[in-house]
């Protein structure tokens, strides 16, 4: 009778996504919700198979690695659940870390930006402001979908009145002491370590890999105060350290490609516009019928039987209706998309390395100096370039984005929340230990994207950028050169 209620996925990352005994196959069961299945129809990397064509893997089967991974390491924390034993808390965590991104929306933090668009543009209501925020913050809708829908209602029926709020609480990071939370949300997370092999392999990119068998094998349980966390003895601490190189490194590789984030930009120039025109009470220009669920989303927000029809198939199989708009800005854009003919960009931070190496005193720069100086520059000139109405236009859109390879907490003794490693008896923060980790490395972007039709002066903005970078250079030499004197 055992054996009938132990079940298993395939999964190219893992092997086998397990669900032993009838516990875990009562949380297997969420996998049929619908609110779970929209998963199957939100891509992981949004925008990316367009630069990359096999990453077309789902959110739906990462949460499921997640599921796999946590479930690893809670067999540290509580041996004896792997026959079936789990305490409540342990549930909540295996069913956190299932749903712990049932509420993204399509595209990902694309549809966030969409609205950022359009709410920048626009004034409401108080009230219809708000409702719309919250109908595309991840969390919150994730958070809503866990208490107050039919996952709600199942997850009341696996562990009681009480339990979906612990599942909310775990993904919240309500208790940041919490080892259970740890699992689920922190630097070193079962999210983290499934999405940073499935994303490279997927892809198809080469970044150091990890070598997570070797790293959950050696995770252990420690205590300071009233936390508990997990940690490895300095033996294994490579092992760490490769995993948070692997993930910074994604980072330029995959997730802020250039030809990815102009095709979120495009998709919300386009989304954004069309919820402009549904509040000003011109569907038939979106191209969209008046029941469209864009349309029923936008008019009510709150309701999360319309948030469940938003996914990224609603977007590509709405996209000839677009291509077909009576508004200009709608049906360019989305010939635009499927064409794959992504708007322009000049890229700050490119121009301004080119203009530092052609200096004569860039060898005497250490490499973490040469990049300071480089994002200071960045910075001043995106600051200005907004501040020139003669180039600067609502055609324009600045991305910036710093991601730091690890974000040190410094806790003696370990915390849950940070990355542990065991030296001499002392539990320490993996960035008082590693000098790469240590090394405080981040990756920044500074980049102008435009809209080619309504920015004419293109020559002039590009002569702009290059000429403040050659001025912010210049400011920041002789700033030195003063110092130095004095």
């Amino acid at each position: 009778m055992q054996e009938l209620l132990n079940k298993v996925i395939k999964d190219p990352i893992h092997g086998f996504i397990d669900f032993n005994g009838a516990r875990e196959n009562e949380l297997k069961n969420l996998l049929s919700d619908p609110f779970f299945q929209r998963l199957r129809r939100v891509k992981q990397l949004g925008f990316s198979d367009y630069v990359f064509p096999s990453a077309a893997h789902s959110r739906f089967a990462h949460s499921l690695g997640v599921y796999k991974i946590a479930k690893r390491m809670l067999t540290i924390i509580e041996p004896e659940g792997s026959s079936g034993n789990w305490s409540q808390k342990a549930e909540a965590c295996l069913a956190a870390a299932l749903l712990h991104d049932v509420g993204h929306g399509m595209f990902s933090h694309a549809f966030e930006k969409a609205m950022e668009f359009f709410l920048a543009r626009n004034k409401l209501e108080d009230e219809k402001r708000e409702s719309l925020e919250d109908a595309v913050d991840h969390e919150k809708v994730s958070r809503k979908i866990i208490t107050d829908s039919t996952i709600g209602k199942a997850l009341t029926n696996f562990g009681g009145t009480e339990f979906p709020g612990m599942v909310r609480d775990i993904i919240k990071k309500a208790d940041k002491n919490c080892i259970y939370t740890s699992v689920v949300s922190s630097q070193l997370d079962a999210d983290r370590l499934d999405y940073a092999k499935r994303d490279a392999y997927f892809a198809g990119v080469s970044s150091g890999g990890i070598d997570l068998d070797w790293l959950l094998r050696n995770l252990k349980v420690g205590e300071n105060g009233d936390a508990r966390f997990l940690y490895v003895d300095s033996k294994a601490y490579i092992s760490l350290e490769q995993f948070t190189v692997t993930l910074f490194q994604l980072y330029p590789t995959i997730y802020l490609h250039k030809k990815t984030r102009g095709l979120e930009f495009m998709f919300a120039l386009l989304l954004s516009r069309v919820f402009e025109l549904i509040a000003a009470d011109d569907v038939p220009a979106t191209g969209l019928s008046d029941t469209h669920p864009f349309v029923r989303f936008f008019r009510d927000p709150s309701n999360l039987d319309h948030a469940r029809l938003l996914d990224d198939t609603l977007f590509w199989g709405s996209l000839h209706q677009f291509r077909e708009a009576s508004d200009a800005s709608v049906s360019d854009i989305a010939t635009r998309l499927s064409d794959r003919r992504i708007l322009p960009m000049v890229d700050i931070w490119k121009v301004a390395d080119e203009v530092l190496a052609s200096r004569s005193d860039i060898v005497e720069l250490t490499a973490k100096a040469r990049v300071e100086r480089i994002e200071a520059v960045c910075k001043a000139v995106a600051a200005r370039l907004q501040e020139e109405t003669t180039i600067w236009s609502d055609g324009c859109y600045y991305d910036t984005y710093n991601r730091p390879i690890y974000k040190p907490m410094g806790v003696v003794g370990g915390n849950p929340q940070q990355i542990n490693v065991s030296v001499g008896g002392q539990i320490l923060d993996i960035a008082s230990i590693s000098p790469v980790v240590a090394s405080a490395a981040s990756f920044n972007i500074h980049r102008i994207y435009y809209d080619d039709r309504k920015v004419r002066k293109v020559d002039d903005l590009k002569k702009f950028i290059r000429e403040t970078v050659d001025a912010e250079l210049a400011r920041i030499e002789d700033q030195t050169s003063a110092a130095a004197g004095s």
